[in-house]
């Protein structure tokens, strides 16, 4: 990643000289100028477009005219920093309009109304022109003066304000005093002077959406960087024409301050969110884990920082660029939302996983961290978007137009989307449960916002959509508090007396009446002197809802055809499977145990053959023989 960045400034940075920038000798009039008469030329172009009907064929002309009217409003934040005008050119403007003033006055009472119609329009473009340049000087001095990009918007939508009504105004005033006829006969003048009026503020407007670019790096002017340059040059003994020593030395000695203070920030970010970290928790290989998670998008934000502030001395002191700025800004925004994700993934997941400890719905808070993941990339795509010049509130709110088209594109996303919410409201199952749906069997994985994911016990992973789960039934075999079911049938040989079955039957009962992991009924939660539990069990069966089995039964059950069978019906405490495997032997070798100290036999298939008249057997054989 280092060395990454090294070669984008080397290659980028450095290749630009690092000479003092000289504005180009071009006046901020005449752009402004070029300007209006671009608007003008497609004002025209609509006009005869509209007169003809041929709309779409002058939409395809404004490209081209647009590109280069764009072009033209780059160059005004850089040539702000050099609108100066002379005291002789502002006294001289001056006396032109206390002259055009005068005159407009004398032929208003005049019989020369055409004449008067003239000059009031020519008065009222000087005006506009005054408001306009009076507001590019004012902005040349908030640029200088470091103002905050709110102050800048201020005052911007302040001259626009008194730009539009000065010239309602103006123009009103106009127009009743002459006559309508003359009124028809200038209408093209009045368009002019309106669409003259449009240029400036469609000028003011893009200052004033742009603003947060063209101010200075915040950083840049708090620390006065600019005289930290004057300071250098002025130490220095040896001048190299149009090369700003200052200027190099301060860019390195900021790229090098803001590379090597990565892993010091690293360091202070995990120790200002560890104060809420659970105590006990904080290993020093998480500690490590969660620094290098952080520390990779923390320098490639720091750096995307001290390339901005290297280009804001670069240009010094011209605004940086537009377009290198909005570039700049785009960069920003993508290296801190992966910051952002990367503090989620790095302290987020740790302190996250202390809290399911406690809260035991894991499912939840994976959802939540995945909801948040998602938001902050939208916002981060919207943020990017805007700076791109998309209209973001106009992409809004055609999502809601579009709503219903998408809705049912993505009819089954959706669904198993709001089939997971449901089924984190249910509660039917949490991660690490044993569930049963229709043929898919296994521990839940994870449930995502589209699809739970269940390993199965042959260590298959499945993919099960959430609606699946939501609307087929599911045996969840983790819920359960107390009690997995033990039910075997003992066969005794039939040449057991009643009195020894009943004897054997009796003993295993006392057996698992007295075996420690055996369910008893005094286990129920029912039974808990906690207040509770006791009224809460006349509202809903406690036992059945959380899970407790302690039903126990030992009976003769029936006569089989080869044994006398006695059935064992009773529950574990443990419900885990390995440790119920073993009290599960634990009783079989108790109860062969019983039934050998009763001298009884297990009983096996067999057939017995009973033969009635054995005399007519032999005499049978004899005769035979």
């Amino acid at each position: 990643m280092k060395k990454m960045i090294l070669a984008i400034f080397s290659f980028i940075i450095l290749p630009l000289n690092l000479i003092a920038v000289e504005l180009d000798d071009v006046d901020i009039v005449v752009i402004v100028r070029q300007i209006d008469k671009i608007n003008n030329q497609i004002a025209l172009v609509k006009a005869q477009a509209t007169d003809k009907n041929e709309t779409a064929d002058a939409n395809s002309l404004f490209k081209g005219i647009l590109v280069k009217k764009n072009q033209l409003l780059d160059q005004i934040p850089s040539l702000l920093m050099q609108a100066k005008v002379g005291k002789d050119e502002i006294d001289k403007f001056k006396q032109e309009k206390s002259n055009l003033e005068s005159r407009v006055k004398r032929l208003k009472n005049s019989s020369n109304k055409r004449m008067y119609i003239q000059n009031a329009i020519e008065l009222q473009k000087m005006n506009i022109d005054e408001i306009f340049y009076s507001s590019v000087l004012g902005l040349e001095k908030l640029f200088n003066e470091r103002a905050k990009p709110a102050k800048v918007k201020t005052f911007i939508e302040e001259t626009l304000l008194n730009l539009q009504t000065t010239s309602y105004a103006n123009t009103k005033e106009i127009r009743e005093g002459i006559d309508p006829a003359l009124t028809e006969e200038f209408i093209g003048a009045f368009e002019g002077l309106e669409l003259h009026r449009k240029t400036f503020e469609e000028i003011l407007v893009y200052l004033k959406d742009n603003a947060d670019l063209m101010s200075s790096n915040y950083v840049f002017s708090e620390l006065n960087l600019r005289v930290a340059i004057d300071f250098v040059n002025e130490k220095i003994p040896f001048k190299i024409d149009g090369v700003n020593f200052g200027k190099i030395i301060i860019i390195l000695f900021v790229f090098i301050f803001f590379i090597s203070f990565t892993r010091i920030l690293s360091k202070i970010t995990y120790l200002f969110m560890i104060k809420m970290y659970p105590k006990g928790n904080q290993e020093e290989e998480t500690k490590d884990r969660v620094i290098n998670i952080i520390k990779r998008p923390m320098l490639f934000m720091l750096t995307m920082h001290a390339i901005e502030i290297c280009l804001a001395i670069f240009y010094y002191p011209a605004p940086v660029p537009l377009k290198f700025a909005n570039y700049s800004s785009i960069v920003f925004i993508f290296s801190t939302a992966w910051l952002i994700l990367g503090m989620l993934n790095g302290y987020g997941i740790v302190f996250i996983s202390e809290i399911t400890k406690k809260s035991g719905r894991k499912e939840v808070i994976n959802l939540i961290l995945k909801i948040i993941y998602f938001i902050i990339v939208v916002i981060a795509l919207l943020a990017i978007l805007s700076r791109l010049g998309f209209n973001v509130s106009a992409i809004i709110a055609s999502l809601g137009i579009g709503g219903l088209a998408v809705a049912l594109a993505a009819k089954d996303i959706l669904a198993n989307f709001f089939a997971s919410v449901m089924l984190l409201f249910d509660n039917s199952f949490s991660q690490g449960d044993w569930i049963v749906c229709g043929d898919i069997e296994g521990t839940v994985v994870e449930i995502g916002l589209r699809k739970t994911t269940v390993r199965t016990f042959d260590n298959a992973l499945i993919f099960v959509p959430n609606l699946k789960l939501a609307s087929d039934p599911i045996r969840n075999w983790s819920r359960r508090r107390l009690g997995r079911r033990i039910r075997m049938n003992v066969g005794l040989e039939y040449g057991a007396t009643s009195a020894q079955v009943k004897k054997c039957a009796d003993d295993i009962r006392n057996m698992l009446l007295n075996h420690p992991a055996i369910a008893k009924p005094e286990d129920l939660a029912s039974k808990s002197t906690h207040f509770s539990s006791r009224f809460r069990q006349n509202i809903v069966s406690v036992d059945d809802l959380a899970g407790y089995k302690t039903n126990l039964f030992v009976v003769v059950d029936e006569f089989a055809d080869s044994s006398i069978n006695i059935m064992i019906y009773c529950f574990s405490k443990t419900i885990i499977w390995g440790d119920f495997l073993a009290v599960k032997q634990d009783v079989m070798l108790k109860i062969m145990d019983i039934v050998e100290a009763n001298g009884l036999s297990f009983a096996f298939p067999s057939q017995s053959v009973y033969l009635e008249n054995l005399k007519d057997i032999d005499k049978t054989l004899k005769e035979l023989s």
